[in-house]
């Protein structure tokens, strides 16, 4: 066992606690224990302040810090920005009991954590066990640091060799260093090796990504299934069960794997953000915007924090709106994706990529709430954006393109897909642009078939029953004519057979045109005009001898 005094000597010590008490005794206890070199930080901010300046050997940091980050999220930044050396320790202390809380930390890897309350003597013996170990390792972690992994798997082979009581510790090390250099046979066999003496759960994991990226993927899932049965809240398994799934082509089974791994730990910003993507490309969008909405909590004071979850979110938002609707869920929806858009605005004004698709979904949102006018003005901002950038991509263009659809804009949008034709699409590009014309000419299809309509209306309105059925039969003619266009060409001819005489042709076409509109429920409230038509429609038949 080493000398705790001496080795707490020659270390950087960060402590983090947001209570200042609590702060002050864990300092008080290292500084008894030999510590001399200690910074403390109240909260996850300033605590990432320091490690983004200094080198700390040991960081011993509370879990709850109360608003902004919090223990586990200091973690996986320090890591995530590669601010934590193999050879440091990140010890998380916590008082939480709550499950979702300790593996959501625990899938991080700390070095280790300590429960609160704990005396002067409990802190001695895991710090002095915990360091002994990593005295062992020392030159392993050293050879990580250094990026030399063959020399870490060599030195790490040489410690199982000399000290198996470390087959634990070496063990998970050169598995992820056979894994990361795709070595997988050796880290079977390494894991299976520790399996024959005693149960693991993350050996069994690690042999079952080895099976995925040898090929055997179904076996894979079989052993994750095991492991899971074993341990039910092993977070990690959930997660790779989704990755395998995804690869076999099983979306929608891998959602739910995710929808089990985000139960279980929910404050782990990038499943969140896979959970939102998978969830979203599989149309269920109750999911994704229950997702992307934590992705932003969570990543909101972290390295995680970015524009797409904002983007996502308010778009996910926009596919779930109902024009018209005016309850107090879908009131609440829209204000969250205005306020998503507002922070885009604020934290990354002068981006314009990221301002151009800020402009776009909201416009789609204020589409979606039938709101023309902001809608356009949303689409204005996006063009103007748009005409100020050098060389836009051709999926910028299109989308400004269906914004100008959207919005009313049809001239602008033919000349934008004028010019994108010109540009050398790619094949997905060009079935996008042939889609978009597609929907501009339903559209323009649409407006023809309303000023036929409206002019039959007024045709019929003075009683010029032949011309206004003129008018709505050429409308009827389009497929796209809907419903009232299809009623109105029919109280038309019967209205005009009522003031002259049977008309067998007319009959036949009234026909027709309630066989394209089939059932009407009794909800609509085209019902009674409809059942009132059909009525005369019949009485007229059978006066005709039909």
């Amino acid at each position: 066992m080493i000398n705790l005094e001496l080795a707490l000597k020659e270390k950087r010590i960060l402590v983090v606690d947001d209570l200042v008490e609590a702060r002050s005794a864990l300092k008080k206890m290292i500084t008894i224990l030999g510590a001399t070199q200690i910074d403390t930080a109240t909260d996850g901010r300033e605590a990432m302040d320091f490690i983004m300046e200094r080198e700390y050997d040991i960081v011993l940091s509370d879990y709850n810090l109360g608003k902004g980050k919090d223990g586990q999220q200091i973690l996986e930044e320090a890591r995530y920005c590669n601010r934590l050396r193999s050879t440091a320790l990140f010890i998380l202390v916590t008082g939480e009991n709550a499950v979702e809380m300790v593996m959501g930390a625990l899938e991080y890897e700390p070095d280790n954590y300590i429960t609160k309350p704990f005396t002067l003597n409990m802190l001695r013996e895991r710090l002095t066990r915990i360091l002994t170990t990593k005295l062992e390792l020392l030159e392993v972690d050293s050879a990580i640091d250094q990026g030399d992994i063959d020399r870490a798997i060599e030195l790490a082979a040489a410690v199982l060799e000399n000290n198996p009581k470390l087959m634990i510790p070496v063990t998970r090390i050169l598995g992820k260093l056979y894994i990361r250099q795709k070595r997988y046979n050796d880290a079977i066999k390494i894991y299976s090796e520790l399996l024959n003496k005693r149960s693991v759960s993350w050996a069994r994991l690690g042999q079952a990504i080895c099976m995925h990226f040898l090929g055997d993927s179904r076996s894979a899932l079989a052993l994750l299934k095991q492991t899971l049965l074993v341990h039910p809240m092993y977070v990690q398994c959930y997660d790779w069960t989704a990755t395998i799934l995804r690869s076999l082509g099983d979306a929608k089974g891998a959602q739910k794997q995710l929808e089990k791994a985000v139960e279980i730990s929910p404050k782990a910003v990038l499943r969140q953000m896979e959970l939102g993507q998978l969830a979203y490309s599989n149309g269920d969008f109750p999911v994704a915007e229950a997702a992307f909405e934590q992705a932003i909590k969570l990543g909101r004071h972290s390295c995680y924090k970015n524009s797409g979850n904002y983007l996502k979110f308010a778009r996910t938002v926009h596919r779930e709106l109902k024009a018209g609707e005016q309850s107090r869920e879908q009131r609440t929806r829209v204000e969250k994706a205005f306020k998503a858009i507002d922070e885009l605005r604020q934290d990354y004004a002068g981006q314009d990529n990221i301002m151009f698709e800020t402009s776009i979904v909201e416009g789609k949102t204020y589409t979606s709430l039938n709101d023309e006018d902001k809608a356009r003005a949303s689409a204005q901002r996006a063009e103007e954006i748009l005409q100020s950038m050098k060389d836009p991509s051709h999926e910028q263009q299109l989308q400004m393109t269906e914004a100008y659809i959207d919005t009313g804009q049809h001239v602008k949008a033919k000349q934008l897909m004028r010019k994108l034709e010109k540009q050398g699409l790619a094949a997905t590009e060009l079935a996008q642009l042939q889609a978009l014309e597609d929907s501009l000419n339903q559209m323009a299809i649409r407006d023809h078939t309303a000023a036929l309509n409206a002019r039959g209306v007024s045709y019929y309105e003075k009683g010029e029953f032949a011309d206004a059925i003129t008018a709505f039969d050429e409308a009827a003619s389009y497929d796209e004519a809907g419903v009232s266009v299809l009623l109105n060409a029919i109280q038309a001819k019967v209205s005009l057979i009522e003031s002259t005489q049977i008309d067998i042709g007319q009959l036949k076409d009234c026909y027709r045109y309630f066989q394209r509109i089939g059932k009407i429920g009794n909800n609509d409230e085209r019902y009674e005009r409809y059942e009132r038509l059909k009525g005369t429609f019949m009485r007229l038949k059978r006066a005709a001898g039909l």
